[in-house]
C-alpha cells in the first residue's frame, strides 16, 4: 500500500497545478538538447564521479565543485544525510516537503516536530523554537528546514537559519532550498555562504523544468561533511541524461539559462500577487509565498471531495493534508501562466457558485 503523498500525478487531460516548477517550461537549449541528446546518453554509464557536472554546478553558482554532492533531485539529500551523519535525532521545522516521517520511522531514528509561527495570512520561521530545545535533543541531531518553506511559500530571513545552526551545538542543519532560485527575492540563500554545520541542498529540475530527469546537488564547505556524504552516494544516482542536461543548461548554455530563469522569477512574482488577490476575492485564504506556488486555505470545501470537484472542472491541486500541521482545507497551487491561472479560478469559482458553498465566503 502506497505511504507516500506527492503531487505531479493529476488525471489525463487536466491542468496540473500540484507540481511547482518553473512555470515557462525549460531553458530553450535545455529543450532542443533533450531530443538531441537522449539515445546517445542512455548507451552509457555515466561518470561515477560526476567531474563535469560538479564544475558545472560550481561554475554558474559560484562555488567549489569539491563541496558539490550530485543528487537524484533534492529529495535525495535526506537519505544521504541519514546515513552519512547517523543523528540521535531528526527535528523538522513544519509543515515542510518530504517523506522524513516515514524514513526516520523506518530506521528508528526519533522525529521531533517544531511548528513554524503563523501571523495573519503568512508563516515565519522563529530560531527560538530550536534554540529552546534542551540541548540533549539539539546535539547530534539532524535539523531540517526548507527555505523557501514547501508547501507555505514563507521565506526565512538566513540570519534566523544561521541562529539555529548555532543552536543545534554540534548538531548539523540540512536547508533545502529547492526553490530558492525562483524565489523573487535575492540575498536570502546561504549557499556558499553557510556555517560549517549547514548542508544546502539545490534543486535543478524546478528552474530547469525537467522534473522526470531528477537532478540536484548538496553543497557544504565543510570537507569531512562533504567525504561523508559522497560516501553514503550510491555510485551512479544521477542517470546520464540528466548530467548532459544539467551541464549543458549550466555550462555551454548558461547565459541562457541565467536569463530565462530571471525572466520565469519575475514572472512567478507578478503572477503570484495577481492570482493571491483573485483567490482572496473568492473568499479563499491565500497565503503570502515567496515561491512559485501559492498555500490556500479553504474552509468551505475539503479534500478528497475538493480534488474530486476541481478535476472535473480541468484543474488538479495538492492536496496538502498530508504536511504536519495543515488539514483537509488546506491545498497548495502552482503558479503558472495566466491563461492557466485564469482556468484555475474559474474552476473553483464555478465550484464554489454551484456546490452552494458560495455563502461560507468571507
Amino acid at each position: 500500500m502506497p505511504v507516500r503523498s506527492h503531487g505531479g500525478r493529476p488525471p489525463p487531460g487536466v491542468l496540473d497545478f500540484s507540481t511547482p516548477l518553473n512555470p515557462l517550461g525549460p531553458p530553450p537549449p535545455v529543450a532542443r538538447a533533450v531530443s538531441r541528446l537522449a539515445l546517445e546518453a542512455s548507451l552509457r554509464y555515466p561518470d561515477y564521479e560526476y567531474r563535469e557536472l560538479r564544475e558545472a554546478v560550481a561554475s554558474y553558482y559560484g562555488l567549489d565543485p569539491d563541496g558539490v554532492i550530485p543528487l537524484n533531485g533534492a529529495a535525495e539529500a535526506l537519505q544521504l544525510a541519514l546515513e552519512a551523519f547517523k543523528p540521535r535525532a531528526l527535528v523538522s521545522v513544519e509543515p515542510t516537503f518530504g517523506d522524513h516521517g516515514f524514513t526516520v520511522t523506518g530506521l528508528g531514528i526519533p522525529w521531533i516536530t517544531l511548528p513554524l509561527k503563523q501571523q495573519g495570512k503568512r508563516y515565519i520561521f522563529d530560531p527560538s523554537v530550536v534554540c529552546s530545545l534542551p540541548r540533549a535533543l539539539r546535539e547530534g541531531s539532524l535539523l531540517l528546514l526548507s527555505n523557501p518553506n514547501n508547501p507555505t511559500g514563507s521565506l526565512a530571513n538566513p540570519k534566523a537559519v544561521v541562529e539555529a545552526a548555532e543552536c543545534m551545538n554540534d548538531g548539523l542543519v540540512l536547508l533545502d532550498e529547492a526553490f530558492m532560485d525562483l524565489a523573487p527575492r535575492e540575498g536570502f540563500s546561504l549557499l556558499g555562504r553557510a556555517p560549517d554545520n549547514v548542508v544546502v541542498v539545490r534543486s535543478l529540475t524546478k528552474s530547469l523544468a525537467i522534473p522526470g530527469l531528477r537532478a540536484g546537488f548538496a553543497y557544504t564547505e565543510n570537507k569531512r561533511l562533504a567525504v561523508l556524504l559522497e560516501a553514503s552516494r550510491q555510485p551512479w544516482n544521477v542517470n546520464t541524461l540528466a548530467t548532459t542536461i544539467v551541464v549543458e543548461a549550466l555550462a555551454v548554455h548558461s547565459r541562457d539559462t541565467r536569463r530565462h530563469v530571471t525572466k520565469a522569477r519575475e514572472l512567478i512574482e507578478s503572477e503570484t500577487s495577481w492570482l493571491r488577490s483573485r483567490l482572496e476575492a473568492l473568499g479563499l485564504v491565500a497565503y503570502e509565498s515567496w515561491a512559485p506556488f501559492i498555500l490556500v486555505y479553504h474552509p468551505q470545501a475539503r479534500h478528497p471531495r475538493l480534488q474530486v470537484e476541481l478535476n472535473r472542472r480541468g484543474v488538479h491541486v495538492r492536496d496538502a493534508s498530508s504536511f504536519t500541521y495543515l488539514t483537509p482545507c488546506h491545498s497548495r497551487v502552482s503558479v503558472r501562466l495566466r491563461r492557466e491561472n485564469q482556468v484555475l479560478l474559474e474552476a473553483f469559482e464555478d465550484l464554489l457558485r454551484r456546490s452552494g458553498w458560495e455563502g461560507s465566503r468571507s
